[in-house]
């Protein structure tokens, strides 16, 4: 029942990726990776998942202008591939 759970949670979770974009995955990831960093209280919580999130984007950005450049990739796929291995590794922490 747990890999169940954990595979429509994954498939819900990239459905919404790829019908609003990567906003859609930032948003669902930020929180917990606020909490997980030891943020528990609701306004901490919140303030620092917003800047989890910007600079997780900024980053991914940043990254996908010029990581094979001339060429851009999706800041999407960037970050996924960098803040889906952290939440995954600050989850298998806890």
């Amino acid at each position: 029942m747990r890999l169940w759970l954990l595979a429509v949670a994954a498939a819900l979770t990239a459905g919404a990726t790829v019908v609003i974009g990567s906003m859609s995955f930032v948003g669902l990831m930020a929180p917990h990776l606020a909490r997980l960093m030891g943020f528990s209280r609701a306004r901490s919580q919140m303030l620092v998942a917003g800047l989890v999130g910007a600079l997780l984007m900024v980053l991914s950005d940043w990254l996908g202008r010029n990581v094979v450049f001339p060429q851009q990739m999706p800041a999407g796929i960037i970050a996924t591939l960098i803040g889906g291995p952290y939440l995954m590794w600050l989850l298998r922490r806890s």
